[in-house]
């Protein structure tokens, strides 16, 4: 009954066409199909395939589409390469901090540089800056140190606080009336170093100590009645203040 089971058209007419392109010139008549009639079993055809060297390929063969003159098979395009990652940039070592230039930032029309500069022996310029830079240093060290302070003590330490504060301004006013610059630099200032509070005290006394005689011989450089008075003024106040710490040390001691 297998024999009778045709074999599908399709596979009929591929073996047709395989037949007419291998024996290409031939009459289409001796294809053992086309002298056969009706359909074919599957078992015949493949009694034909052996029989004529196996033309019946394992898969369909395709057929070519015909394509038109002139035309090209379409190519893929170039792939662009990609480049080649870029070694990190290195980079620069950082450079020491330097002093912002004269004309920076900060020193604008009016305002000197804040850092301290070389200069001769008898400015009185540069003298005039340090002591205000003095004094705003010893108003600093006054308020913190009232900090560690209670009662009394801590009223006193303030008072003394203010005191500078006032001293530092006519300074920098006497500085602004010479020069014409203003000198002011509270922002330079940081948090003073106090390890124990009465070791404190007997710092800060002999800075006065030493304040005193910097006013009294800075004196001898002016004629200006105005920085006299001013000079004079200053080294008393100093002086004040040795006795006043002097008596914070005898109440605690």
């Amino acid at each position: 009954m297998e024999e009778m089971i045709p074999c599908s058209v399709k596979d009929q007419e591929t073996f047709r066409r395989v037949w007419q392109r291998v024996m290409a010139g031939r009459d289409e008549a001796q294809c053992p199909i086309e002298t056969m009639q009706g359909d074919l079993s599957c078992q015949r055809l493949e009694e034909l395939i052996r029989q004529h060297g196996g033309l019946m390929p394992d898969a369909p063969v395709q057929e070519e589409t015909p394509q038109p003159e002139g035309w090209q098979s379409p190519q893929e395009p170039p792939q662009e390469e990609t480049p080649a990652p870029e070694p990190p940039a290195q980079e620069s070592p950082a450079q020491p901090d330097s002093l912002p230039e004269p004309n920076g930032p900060g020193c604008a029309g009016d305002l000197p540089p804040l850092w301290e500069q070389p200069s001769p022996a008898g400015d009185r310029t540069a003298r005039l800056r340090h002591q205000v830079m003095e004094a705003l240093e010893g108003w600093q060290f006054y308020r913190h140190l009232a900090r560690r302070a209670r009662g009394t003590d801590a009223r006193a330490l303030n008072a003394l606080a203010g005191e500078l504060h006032k001293h530092a301004r006519k300074l920098s006013a006497a500085y602004f009336l010479l020069t014409g610059l203003r000198y002011w630099p509270t922002e330079v200032l940081g948090a003073p170093a106090i390890p124990s509070y009465w070791g404190a005290l007997r710092a800060r006394h002999q800075a006065e100590q030493r304040q005193e005689t910097t006013f009294r011989l800075a004196a001898d450089d002016w004629e200006d009645q105005e920085m006299l008075a001013l000079y004079g003024e200053l080294a008393d106040a100093c002086q004040q203040r040795c006795r006043r710490l002097r008596a914070l040390l005898e109440q605690g001691v």
